[in-house]
């Protein structure tokens, strides 16, 4: 088992210095990546078994089935995850293929946690120790030219997790990967579709306020970096789908009239009662805005795996 980290040292004061500039921007925002702490990482755990939200429960159930259809393109290639996270989906692929695949194939997970990286590696090489393992620790939206490219690949990003890039840097991610991808590579992509606005919108209203927990710990976070003294109680979690943009939006809502101090800051962070802090975007495709994405990546659509209500979609892309 390799690992390899291409992540940049980040100082505190650069992190200081996008969370300010965010929270002093018009209008106010907080980027995701700042959800995920320790308590932030186990609240979204918890996310994923609630009932309302269903992306996780179908996305398995697919990758089951899809697993059986795709082993033969599997074989002899370098298998690459990008966001890899704790692996829990690339193992409900690798159980369904036959150990004689897994020995062709490596396993790249690349993942911007080396943490994450060294405890999902270690638990798959003790389940699939036939198999070999070469993690990279990298931004796969700023490092795709140091994912190894000897062999074939084939690529898996699941979760939606495109959906939550703007729609410029979704085009831009395709753009890239599309550029590093050789001919017959292929790309498994997951990804939410367009449905009844109200399936959608409970997915992030869980009636066990988790997610609405989940969004108020980016202040924690934030507090932790800033020394700001954010109270989570004085903010309202909102989460509502824009047609216009066909996104789930999440916000953070300020109850009234507030003033943020700012340790080494001169002026404070003003906030009006009903504004809000924009901390989260998930986008939801359609067939025809997920060709849009492979037209990017100059990737032609070969398969769409669907559940029946067609909810959420596996898209095989392959590279001609």
């Amino acid at each position: 088992m390799i690992i390899e980290d291409h992540i940049p040292k980040v100082g505190e004061s650069s992190i200081q210095e996008e969370l300010l500039n965010c929270l002093t921007s018009e209008p106010k925002m907080l980027p995701s990546m700042y959800f995920y702490d320790n308590y932030g990482s186990e609240l979204f755990e918890k996310i994923t078994q609630l009932e309302e939200y269903y992306q996780p429960k179908i996305e398995m159930l697919l990758l089951r089935s899809t697993a059986r259809k795709l082993k033969g393109e599997i074989k002899d290639c370098d298998l690459v995850e990008l966001g890899s996270g704790d692996c829990s989906k690339i193992s409900v692929l690798l159980d369904e293929i036959p150990e004689e695949i897994r020995q062709s194939i490596v396993y790249y997970p690349v993942d911007i946690c080396k943490e994450a990286i060294e405890r999902s590696a270690c638990n798959l090489q003790e389940k699939y120790p036939e198999m070999a393992i070469h993690g990279i620790t990298a931004d796969f939206l700023e490092h795709l030219e140091n994912i190894p490219g000897k062999r074939r690949r084939f690529f898996c990003f699941f979760g939606s997790t495109i959906g939550n890039l703007s729609e410029e840097k979704a085009f831009e991610f395709m753009e890239n990967l599309g550029d590093i991808m050789s001919r017959d590579d292929r790309l498994l992509l997951g990804i939410d579709m367009v449905k009844d606005i109200d399936i959608i919108e409970r997915a992030y209203n869980d009636s066990k306020g988790i997610t609405a927990e989940f969004n108020k710990n980016i202040l924690k976070v934030t507090n932790s970096h800033l020394g700001t003294d954010f109270d989570p109680e004085e903010f309202e979690h909102v989460a509502f789908f824009n047609e216009n943009n066909s996104r789930i939006e999440m916000h953070l809502e300020a109850k009234k009239d507030l003033e943020i101090d700012i340790p080494f800051f001169s002026e404070k962070i003003v906030f009006k009662k009903g504004e809000t802090i924009h901390t989260e975007n998930s986008h939801k495709y359609t067939a025809e805005s997920i060709s849009r994405l492979a037209d990017a990546a100059g990737l032609t659509m070969k398969n769409t795996f669907t559940d029946e209500k067609e909810w959420f979609s596996l898209v095989e892309m392959v590279k001609v």
